[in-house]
């Protein structure tokens, strides 16, 4: 095999009315390897060797494609094939085929051992082209279009998108003029009862991914449920063309997500059903899918609802912003009967909280590709309750019974967990308390101190940064409780 081979082949498909003063270059006649890698060895050969793009695999050669990527090779009759990954199948030399035109063409024949091919025919008039799949169940010749073949043992699934021969392997068969879904098993007639899954169709114009910025960010996205589909396939690429393919996978939901493999790139997706026989459907339309980042300020978390929890006059700014615009919308306590119209703008600076408000929604969407997501920004309301009794205490007589309950009214915060400090005064001097904490409760008994008159004892509770979430005060009383009878 010659690395120039694949020119050559690509200068024999040229456009054959270009006007040219040179002499064609000779055909080869084998499938240059186009994109991918995999592996061949010629008939009775027990070792198999690497073959990659470039290369030039001819009539007698078994090739395998990798476990990582497909094997898509080009025929000199404009033919591409595509074989998925780990498949194995078997070049056979090229011969007369039948044509939809009752007539006949030269085309090339494919033995598909196990897996799964994809065919594409070249434009052309009808009986211009034809090429052949060998299978233990039968044999599909295609005409034009687009044919995908699985074949697992003696079963052979087929979707046939435009036109085929389909021919059993009991010699039983019959053309397909207008797509159909096919299976074959061996020594059956073939089955042409069963349809070809719908391609899936997106929920909305893209997806819209958001990551801190030390963060991987998550490719997530949906799609409509198609009519008796028990898997989909999904690719994700780097291009709206999916050429560059980053990573394969197979759910059974109608849905996929996975970590973002590099910060700042973008990334399609596209999605193909695939039926309970093994019948493949069309690749739905590339998705565009966005991940932005964005800065945390000083002190702000992400709960587990996802909103970010701010404190007092702060906000939240985004990096990889380019042709991004928002929208705010304020939520108020009491439910609105109707959702307010979002006015969009250029994004040009940070994301923040109304004074008066404690949450605010920022839908965010990508200008170009329509892709839109959305922020929830949520004000910190980490608040202490303090309970001081009895109500009326008289020193030195009563020791004062001491309860702090730590709470946070939207129940984004562990309150449990969160670090807050309290401190006791008597007037304005320390008090030192013994304090039992029990969840986001703190409990201490205040022993009587020496006092000369009437005083304040004071319980103040900060949280982490040294602001006040909650205090609590009682007026001592030095009568004797004679006297304040």
């Amino acid at each position: 095999m010659r690395s120039l081979a694949f020119l050559v082949l690509c200068l024999a498909a040229g456009d054959a009315g270009a006007a040219t003063a040179r002499a064609a270059p000779p055909k080869v006649d084998g499938a240059a390897i186009v994109r991918g890698a995999g592996y061949a060895r010629t008939e009775g050969a027990r070792e198999w060797r690497e073959v990659t793009t470039g290369d030039v695999l001819m009539a007698g050669l078994t090739v395998q494609a990798s476990g990582e990527q497909p094997l898509e090779m080009l025929l000199p009759d404009g033919v591409t094939i595509a074989l998925e990954v780990g498949g194995q199948a078997r070049w056979m030399p090229a011969s007369r085929l039948p044509t939809e035109t009752n007539g006949w063409a030269r085309g090339y024949h494919l033995v598909l051992q196990e897996g799964e091919l994809e065919v594409r025919m070249p434009p052309g008039t009808k009986g211009s082209h034809a090429f052949l799949v060998q299978t233990r169940a039968g044999t599909l010749t295609d005409w034009r279009g687009q044919l995908h073949v699985m074949v697992h043992e003696d079963s052979t699934a087929a979707a046939i998108y435009e036109g085929a021969l389909v021919v059993g392997s009991n010699g039983q068969g019959f053309p397909v003029h207008d797509g159909a879904g096919i299976v074959m098993k061996k020594g059956v007639d073939p089955d042409k009862t069963r349809g070809i899954p719908a391609p899936p169709s997106w929920e909305g114009g893209g997806s819209f991914g958001l990551a801190a910025r030390d963060e991987r960010g998550t490719l997530d996205f949906r799609w409509s449920p198609v009519a008796g589909a028990t898997e989909y396939r999904v690719e994700v690429g780097t291009e709206p063309a999916m050429v560059r393919v980053v990573h394969r996978a197979t759910t059974n939901e109608p849905h996929f997500a996975m970590p973002e493999l590099q910060a700042g790139t973008r990334y399609w997706a596209h999605v193909r059903a695939v039926e309970p026989a093994g019948i493949v459907g069309e690749w739905s339309a590339a998705h565009p899918i966005r991940v932005v980042r964005y800065d945390l300020p000083d002190g702000a978390f992400v709960a587990q609802d996802g909103a970010i929890v701010l404190r007092d006059r702060t906000s939240v700014t985004l990096s990889e912003a380019e042709g991004i615009e928002f929208a705010y919308e304020n939520v108020a306590s009491a439910p609105s009967p109707f959702r307010a119209p979002l006015y969009w703008a250029k994004l040009t600076g940070a994301l923040r909280i109304t004074d008066e408000g404690t949450t605010r929604i920022v839908h965010l969407r990508d200008s170009a590709a329509g892709a839109e997501g959305r922020l929830v920004l949520a004000r910190r309301l980490l608040r202490a309750d303090v309970d001081l009794r009895p109500r009326n205490a008289l020193w030195p007589q009563d020791p004062i019974l001491v309860r702090v309950v730590v709470r946070d009214p939207s129940g984004r915060i562990d309150c449990a967990t969160e670090p807050v400090t309290l401190e006791a005064m008597l007037d304005i001097t320390p008090i030192p308390v013994a304090w039992q904490q029990s969840g986001a409760t703190w409990i201490a008994r205040i022993a009587p101190q020496p006092v000369a008159g009437p005083s304040v004892v004071r319980v103040v509770v900060k949280d982490a940064r040294g602001s006040e979430i909650g205090r609590g005060f009682m007026e001592i009383d030095t009568r004797s409780p004679a006297s304040s009878r």
